[in-house]
Order: C-alpha cells, then sequence, then structure tokens
C-alpha cells in the first residue's frame, strides 16, 4: 500500500471526480461539460500513470546496467 503516485494521476481523478459532482449537482443540466471534464479527467489519470510505469520500468533498467558494470569490472580486475 506503499505505493507513490504520479501527480497526473492525482489530478486527473480529482478533475473527474469535479466532472462528475458537477453532473450530479447540476441534475444532468451540465451533462455534456461534465462528461468533457470526466474524459479530459481520464485522460490526465491515464497520462499519469503510463509515466509512472514508464519511470518505474527505466530505473529497473538503470538498476540491471550499473549490475552489469559491476560485473564486468570485477571479472576485469
Amino acid at each position: 500500500m506503499g505505493e507513490r503516485y504520479d501527480p497526473l494521476e492525482t489530478l486527473g481523478a480529482v478533475l473527474s471526480a469535479l466532472g462528475l459532482a458537477g453532473v450530479l449537482i447540476t441534475e444532468g443540466r451540465a451533462l455534456g461539460l461534465g462528461l468533457l471534464i470526466i474524459t479530459f479527467g481520464t485522460v490526465v489519470w491515464k497520462m499519469g500513470e503510463m509515466r509512472r510505469e514508464f519511470n518505474e520500468k527505466l530505473e529497473s533498467l538503470r538498476t540491471e546496467l550499473e549490475s552489469l558494470k559491476g560485473r564486468g569490472n570485477a571479472a576485469d580486475g
């Protein structure tokens, strides 16, 4: 549960919630605007999720590269 979330994920979730709240508060009169905000929020949320996953994979590759460099230096020496 100690997982860190990208700020874009949080922003997207908040935007989606605001869009939903807008639709519910106006009893459907702002449906078009609410759906637009929900859609925008979902896209931002997914962008944040993809960025977080990319950074995790990049860090994993960096760790593996450092491990391989260390192994090569030990074999050379």
